[in-house]
């Protein structure tokens, strides 16, 4: 569907800056593994995956911006409000089967292994798990048998829980509950921020309420994207503009990568304090490419692209594991007691990069066909079959 040129239903741009801020991650996490540092003659894009643990607030932005989007309509064009419970089903569909597979996946590495794990803490961890509160506790976020990005899943999955009371909040009164959100999720971050030491700040770094700002900016982006486009038509001076405005903010983006310091403490200190307004230039970024120009957009809109977006979540919950495996199964082979990226051996840390990277799409793509797209169907369409069927007895 389209507004005079301007996407208002499914926005392609979106599934191409999904797959650049996945990538992304997945980089970060394949450079902590390979140490390869990407120099290019006098180009140096280290900042990119050095720093690439910052996208996870995009895809927390982009969360927001996606999810508000219908009710965004609903409010400018007086649509159908969203049905709550489909929300819900939806969500569910989306990603409690690859979760859960995640996890049996996980299981059956700790019995191959024959990894000697307590009893209690084995459960305590299955059973945060398993109810979404897992980034809630030291032990079972930081030393975690499941794979270690199931916290942000735990984390998407509490932000879906107050978002359809947001939502209708929002439609209301939409400066007054950004306003309220926004400071509120400051308030939080700024008592986190009393309590943090050097020994607890990976625990607090993400905790849940610190993102509440995140996602009010993504909702608040839907609304004002939605509301500007109306009766608005493209225009090749619009299309110039707002292309330079979205390389600004990529070019303000590697200033502040290059100026946030070297230290974990540094690192996670910047994420918590500047989290609200950093999601707040990538908000800009993500409006500014919607409405960028064509050629310029086809970076976001191409095949490749959609395809990444299309097996994302996937590639998000497995490839870290993967690169830790690999690399603890010693694929590609390497001797010794020192891994091969610590005594600079390029030939093995690029052959281990490239091995990570295609072992990566490769079983993203099985689960993605094979489990998330038949579950999340069988799931639809038994909420539909069950709908129609009580709509038969009401009547």
């Amino acid at each position: 569907m389209k507004n005079n040129d301007y996407e208002i239903n499914h926005i392609k741009v979106l599934d191409g800056i999904r797959a650049l801020a996945i990538l992304i991650v997945v980089w970060f996490h394949f450079w902590q593994q390979s140490w390869i540092i990407p120099i290019i003659g006098k180009i140096n894009l280290d900042f990119i995956p050095r720093y690439g643990f910052l996208l996870v607030d995009m895809l927390i932005l982009l969360s927001g911006f996606c999810l508000f989007l219908p009710y965004a309509k609903s409010m400018v064009y007086k649509k159908e409000i969203p049905d709550t419970k489909k929300f819900f089903i939806n969500r569910i569909a989306r990603i409690i089967p690859s979760y859960l597979v995640s996890m049996v996946v996980s299981i059956i590495f700790i019995i191959i292994l024959s990894t000697n794990i307590p009893v209690s803490f084995f459960i305590k961890d299955t059973i945060t798990h398993l109810t979404f509160t897992n980034n809630l506790f030291a032990d079972t976020l930081i030393s975690t048998n499941y794979m270690v990005v199931l916290w942000s899943v735990a984390l998407e999955i509490q932000l879906y829980l107050i978002f359809p009371f947001l939502a209708k909040r929002f439609m209301k009164h939409p400066i007054i509950t950004y306003v309220f959100t926004v400071v509120f999720g400051i308030i939080c971050t700024l008592i986190i921020n009393s309590i943090i030491t050097n020994n607890n700040i990976s625990f607090w770094v993400n905790n849940t309420l610190t993102f509440i700002p995140v996602y009010a900016n993504g909702m608040l982006g839907a609304w004002l994207y939605i509301k500007y486009t109306k009766n608005k038509q493209r225009s090749i001076i619009k299309d110039i503009v707002f292309t330079i405005i979205s390389i600004i903010t990529m070019i303000i983006y590697r200033k502040i990568c290059l100026n946030i310091g070297g230290t974990i403490y540094e690192l996670q200190s910047f994420q918590i304090n500047y989290r609200y307004l950093l999601s707040c230039l990538f908000l800009i970024f993500m409006i500014s490419t919607i409405m960028s120009h064509k050629i310029y957009r086809y970076l976001f809109e191409n095949k490749f692209m959609k395809f990444i977006a299309i097996i994302s979540f996937n590639l998000y919950i497995y490839h870290q594991f993967i690169a830790v495996k690999l690399k603890d199964f010693r694929i590609p082979f390497w001797e010794g007691d020192v891994p091969p990226n610590m005594t600079g051996d390029t030939t093995w840390q690029w052959t281990y990069f490239i091995y990570c990277i295609v072992v990566s799409l490769f079983v993203a793509s099985v689960m993605t066909y094979l489990v998330e797209k038949p579950s999340s169907k069988w799931i639809k369409n038994r909420f539909e079959r069950k709908k129609k069927k009580n709509r038969v007895i009401m009547v």
